[in-house]
This record gives structure tokens, C-alpha cells and sequence, in this order.
């Protein structure tokens, strides 16, 4: 990272993250072999601007966090689809004490109920006239990340799908994160790693939950 190009503590609003983000993917500016794909919700508005700034081709991406009984916090799983493909990740530590607390029953309920809801997130927001990913450059791109697992999810899918690339850019995200996920990726891109870090939220001075319609404004389906 350049001296000029430094990170500030905190992002305006997703918007600004993405123009920072796109600053260090300037590479990829113009590639017509690269293609960006934000994970809903979130992660739209800055995969928008960052394709916007690059002149690329953008999309979205569904991902559903699969969380513990009564504990909405603690995610122990994750999906994300997008087109006919369609992956689950277990994170590794939690799923295993998910399964000691849990019956397989109550387990198996979480993800009928997380597969169901990924379906109707994907056919009300990405559709199943997506852009081709295979051998292709994509960047995937968040509003941040805490645990990681949407975006794990996110990274195995796209190995399924065969893509050529994978490059994750996010604005912000704690060091254990990055760790695994820069493990499983091809170039890896983060703004901000904080020494303390409770949420994503606490990294911008606004953010707002996104609308189904201030979604499909930004990448409006054909």
C-alpha cells in the first residue's frame, strides 16, 4: 500500500469503501476476462462501486449464515449460490461444538430453513440469468467480514464453478479471518484489520439495512 493510500479508521458508508477498494484493484480496471460479485445484502453497494470505478461487469451473489439455536450471533455454517451452483461450509471448531450441543434433528432444521431462505434470496435478487464465471477473474467483494464464513462459502462456490481467479476485497475484517480466507483465495485484499474488532458495523459512520429495491437498482437483473 502506497503512503498516499492509506485506510482511514472508519468508512462513510459502504460507497466509500468500495472507491478505497477499488484503488487496489486498479490491475483488474477494463479487464473484459473480470467480472465483480458483491454478497447480499451488504456487500452490493460496494461491489457496485468498485465495478462502477473499474469498468467491469457486476453481479450479485447469495449467502446465508446457518446460526446456532437461539444464539443468532454464532454462526456455525454457511451457503451461497449463485446460478445453478450452490455450496455449504461448516466452520471448523463451532460445527463441532454445534453437534455436541445440538441434535441432528434441530441441525438439520437450521439448514432445511437456511436453504430455503438462500432460494428465495437468490430468486428475488440474483436470478437465474447470471454472468458466466468459469475461467474468469472474479472478485468477490463484502461490506466485511467477522467471522468469515459467508465468504468462505462464497470461495468454494466459485471453485465449483471453475473460475480462473479468485480475488476477495473487503473494507474490513479481523485478522483470523483474513488468515483463512487469504489461505483459499488467489489475492486477497482487506482495508482495515483492527486490533479490536466487535463488528462490521463499528467500521462505518453509516449503515443502513438495504432495501430489496436499492439492491436491484444497483445490479438490475435482466
Amino acid at each position: 500500500m502506497t503512503p498516499e493510500h492509506i485506510a482511514p479508521t472508519r468508512f462513510s458508508d459502504r460507497t466509500a469503501a468500495g472507491e478505497f477498494l477499488a484503488i487496489d484493484l486498479q490491475k483488474y480496471a477494463q479487464d473484459p476476462n473480470a467480472v465483480v460479485l458483491g454478497l447480499l445484502r451488504g456487500g452490493i453497494p460496494v461491489a457496485a462501486e468498485v465495478a462502477t470505478r473499474l469498468g467491469l461487469e457486476v453481479d450479485a451473489l447469495a449467502v446465508r449464515r446457518l446460526v446456532m439455536p437461539e444464539r443468532t450471533d454464532i454462526a456455525f455454517a454457511a451457503m451461497a449460490a449463485y446460478g445453478e451452483h450452490t455450496s455449504l461450509k461448516y466452520i471448523e471448531g463451532v460445527w463441532d461444538s454445534a453437534q455436541l450441543r445440538f441434535d441432528k434433528e434441530i441441525l438439520d432444521a437450521v439448514e432445511t430453513r437456511a436453504r430455503q431462505e438462500l432460494d428465495e434470496l437468490r430468486a428475488l435478487l440474483v436470478g437465474e440469468n447470471v454472468l458466466p464465471v468459469a475461467g474468469r477473474t472474479v472478485i468477490l467483494v463484502d461490506e466485511g467480514m467477522a467471522s468469515g464464513a459467508t465468504m468462505l462459502a462464497a470461495v468454494e462456490l466459485m471453485r465449483e464453478a471453475g473460475a480462473g481467479r479468485i480475488v476477495t476485497a473487503v473494507p474490513v475484517a479481523p485478522a483470523v479471518a483474513c488468515k483463512e480466507v487469504e489461505s483459499l483465495v488467489d489475492e486477497f485484499i482487506c482495508a482495515i484489520t483492527p486490533r479490536v474488532f466487535h463488528s462490521v458495523s463499528a467500521f462505518y459512520s453509516r449503515f443502513d439495512s438495504l432495501a430489496d429495491y436499492e439492491i436491484l437498482a444497483l445490479v438490475p437483473r435482466s
